[in-house]
């Protein structure tokens, strides 16, 4: 990738360099009005792969296959994609460079079209790289409706029973009020979906050594903390374990599920 000398080069107006970096069949946009490069590069299999440079810092952007870019432009604002079958994202460098949630393709059937409908939604993604809302909902002793609380975490009262967090991935307000049934749904089943993701831990860390005690156990001792859900509907939940018998300190699992409620995968977030 080019690296902050070339790219203040190009900024600058001598952008040769870049050209030659870029290599035959790539596309660049150099916009000195958004302090910003725009980097198509083109493998030798034909495959596409972008990024949003600037002196000091390289993003990179996920593009879905389906959309070839042909063509890459600019204003004073934005930069626009544009593609060989026509179609047109328009965004910030900041809302085509900040990522966004999806289950990896090998754990999702339908990775390629979570991919298409967040790149195609560019320009309505915020541009921050924390998600749009996070509410609050008690879950016990019993559910209460999602409801915006703000932009961090601390803005929150202590509310009776356990608390979860709920997070809206890269999700400005229009596409956090279509997810709200689906959050409300996800409320209302959250003591199956706590019982199958503590299982799924179990299932992908055990060893074999444990007792039939600690397996019984294990899900009083993973906590959920946090729910974010994904602009596709698929969704994670992340688990504390208080005593950090079984997970290091600063370390937690967090498992991933489909929109449906099933748990597909899980990793191990600091």
């Amino acid at each position: 990738m080019p690296n902050s000398r070339i790219i203040a080069s190009a900024l600058n107006g001598d952008a040769e360099e870049l050209r030659r970096a870029v290599g035959t069949g790539g596309l660049m946009c150099v916009a000195p009005e958004l302090s910003s490069v725009f980097v198509v590069r083109t493998a030798a299999d034909g495959a596409q792969t972008a990024t949003v440079d600037l002196p000091g810092s390289t993003a990179f952007v996920r593009l879905p296959r389906s959309f070839r870019v042909r063509r890459i432009g600019h204003d004073s604002e934005r930069f626009t994609l544009t593609s060989a079958d026509g179609r047109s994202v328009t965004g910030t460098p900041r809302q085509f460079s900040t990522g966004y949630k999806v289950i990896a393709e090998e754990h999702n059937p339908w990775y390629e079209q979570h991919v298409e409908e967040a790149f195609l939604a560019t320009g309505l993604r915020p541009e921050s790289l924390l998600p749009t809302r996070i509410l609050h909902v008690c879950t016990a002793p019993e559910p209460a409706e999602p409801r915006p609380e703000g932009r961090t975490a601390g803005t929150a009262a202590a509310v009776p029973g356990r608390r979860l967090e709920m997070w809206f991935d890269s999700a400005g307000p229009e596409k956090t009020a279509e997810l709200l049934p689906h959050a409300r749904r996800l409320v209302a089943e959250f003591d199956r979906i706590r019982r199958d993701g503590t299982a799924f831990i179990w299932t992908a860390f055990a060893e074999g050594d444990e007792t039939e005690e600690e397996k019984a156990r294990f899900p009083e001792v993973m906590t959920p903390h946090t729910l974010v859900v994904y602009r596709s509907g698929d969704f994670e939940v992340h688990f504390e374990e208080p005593g950090n018998r079984y997970f290091m300190d600063g370390y937690w699992p967090a498992v991933q599920y489909r929109a449906d409620l099933t748990p597909v995968h899980v990793t191990i977030e600091a």
